[in-house]
């Protein structure tokens, strides 16, 4: 049988009440990317687009390899590293996801670096896939705080740039595709202001990947948000072979070596 992915897809960005859209997004055929830039004026715009366009030569592939997405992340870190100067230290997170083939089954591989995220809705499961690199998610690991501690919410501990260097890791997440998945990718416009649970409400009852999208955006300036938020929506409309339940577990993978610790990214404002 034919390894295929058929997937629909929609896209919102709104500047909020910033000066600037530091956000940038790819919602291409088989890679997907939504990265939130920091840095100030131009900075961050520059970083966050730096990544996009490293992703989108990836595009025209019909499926990516492990390899070519760890080689995409490392030419990423490198590229948004080399734009520093003296008077600005640009910097962006970023989450993605490419279609993979593995073992003549239809996967995704799902990645982040910093706190922008990826969430999955299959069948009756909404999960948020990524695992937020930030100082909120470290005290939520210690037992220290809770999801509705957004104290130090800006203050994120791994970026693409900043005081990282070109070395920079991210978490990869291996996950079997099936018809009628939908996967959300948003900048923390979103998720620092709509919570998990009325996203979730949304991606479950709303059709259209596009007006998905922009509702979720509209949702987020409705809570009163202020930065900028990027949203894409990845609907599976069409897949197969369809991988035999449990083949293969879930799992994350180090893509490069991790650089963990505040003082190694720069500071949201």
């Amino acid at each position: 049988m034919t390894l295929r992915v058929v997937a629909r897809t929609g896209f919102a960005t709104d500047i909020g009440m910033r000066a600037l859209n530091e956000d940038s997004a790819l919602a291409g055929r088989s890679v997907f990317v939504v990265a939130d830039g920091m840095g100030g004026h131009l900075a961050g715009e520059i970083a966050s687009r730096t990544v996009v366009d490293v992703f989108s030569r990836l595009d025209g592939k019909e499926f990516v390899s492990a390899y070519e997405l760890e080689g995409a992340i490392a030419q990423a870190a490198r590229r948004v590293a080399g734009l520093a100067s003296e008077k600005s230290l640009p910097g962006t997170t970023v989450t993605g996801l490419v279609f993979a083939d593995e073992g003549g089954y239809p996967c995704a591989r799902v990645f982040n670096i910093g706190d922008s995220r990826t969430y999955h809705l299959s069948g009756r499961a909404f999960v948020q896939v990524t695992k937020d690199h930030s100082e909120v998610q470290e005290l939520i690991d210690a037992g220290v705080a809770d999801g509705n501690n957004w104290g130090r919410r800006n203050v994120i501990t791994r970026a693409l740039g900043g005081h990282s260097g070109s070395d920079v890791g991210a978490d990869v997440f291996l996950v079997p595709l099936s018809m009628g998945d939908r996967f959300v990718l948003c900048s923390d416009g979103l998720s620092s202001v709509v919570s998990n649970e009325r996203i979730s409400e949304v991606a479950r009852y709303m059709e259209d990947p596009q007006e998905t999208a922009q509702t979720l955006v509209q949702k987020a300036l409705g809570a009163g948000g202020s930065d900028n938020v990027t949203v894409v929506v990845v609907d599976i409309v069409d897949c197969g072979p369809q991988l035999p339940s449990g083949n293969i577990e879930e799992e994350t993978v180090t893509a490069a070596r991790r650089i963990v610790g505040d003082d190694t990214v720069p500071r949201r404002g």
